[in-house]
């Protein structure tokens, strides 16, 4: 594919999903997180990056919406270092969450979050964007999403 930078905006789907989608997320890890200080437990060094990651992917996404130009290019780098970091630090959180009951519930609602952002900013971009390229690029974008998640 010649180009990742979609030009033919139809709508804002894929912003308005993002947007609920790093609300929430951010709300049950900061939760999470709080859980765990109140439970005395150290909270992965690296779990303030993921509000970062999804800080800075939410900044490009706005202003390509603005632009009317979507660069997936860079959203798909993007999204595929924050789900390699995501994986990283629940692997880190998994031994904690199994021996403490109570963590487990703001864990698995985390979790459960993290699990349909992915699928639902696949649709979310395909109700946006107009382009035939788009579905290839998505395409390869799941594949790639598959083999980092396998290699977990």
């Amino acid at each position: 594919m010649e180009s990742t930078v979609f030009t033919n905006l139809r709508g804002s789907e894929g912003l308005l999903t993002f947007n609920f989608f790093c609300e929430s997320l951010i709300t049950s890890l900061h939760t999470l997180t709080h859980v765990m200080a109140d439970e005395k437990l150290d909270v992965p060094e690296k779990i303030g990056d993921l509000a970062d990651a999804l800080g800075e992917m939410g900044s490009h996404l706005m202003d390509d919406y603005r632009a009317g130009s979507l660069d997936l290019g860079r959203f798909k780098n993007e999204l595929l270092d924050f789900y390699d970091l995501n994986f990283t630090i629940s692997d880190a959180l998994a031994p904690v969450v199994a021996n403490h009951d109570d963590l487990q519930y703001y864990y698995y609602i985390y979790m459960q979050g993290m699990y349909i952002f992915f699928p639902n900013m696949l649709e979310a971009f395909s109700a946006d964007v107009d382009d035939e390229n788009l579905t290839p690029f998505l395409n390869d974008l799941a594949e790639e999403f598959r083999s980092l998640a396998n290699g977990r």
